[in-house]
């Protein structure tokens, strides 16, 4: 009987220090899983730090304006005639008088080139933007 309680206590013992071992080892590899995403998230942090860097870099007015200028030389500066409130603007209709829809945004149906031109184009013709 007092070997098969050794016994016993021999196996338990035994399952025990595997189990320990066992869990000790996936613990280990849980650690070195979260170091490297550590490790990861630091390496992304800078890449973002750098980006928005960049981006501070390319977003100065004074290289803004210099772009507009060189590639939009048709646009000029806004004028302060040009700028509007949001009260000043006419209200959109739902329905034209013979009560079809309105046509969509930026449709050119009827509209002459000058009147599709912008205020600043129009007044540098010889027309007037109002």
């Amino acid at each position: 009987m007092r070997a098969f309680v050794l016994f016993v206590w021999v196996m338990l013992f035994s399952a025990t220090g595997y189990t320990l071992f066992h869990i000790t080892f996936q613990v280990q590899e849980l650690e070195d899983e979260l170091s490297q995403l550590n490790r990861q998230i630091v390496k992304e942090q800078e890449a973002v730090h750098v980006l928005e860097a960049e981006w501070s870099y390319l977003n100065r007015p004074q290289r803004i304006e210099q772009l507009s200028e060189t590639l939009l030389p048709m646009l000029g500066r806004v004028q302060p005639a040009q700028v509007m409130r949001l009260e000043d603007l006419p209200m959109r209709r739902d329905e034209t008088e013979d009560g079809e829809p309105p046509p969509a945004v930026g449709a050119l149906d009827g509209v002459g080139r000058a009147e599709a031109l912008p205020a600043s184009l129009r007044s540098s013709e010889g027309e007037t933007s109002r």
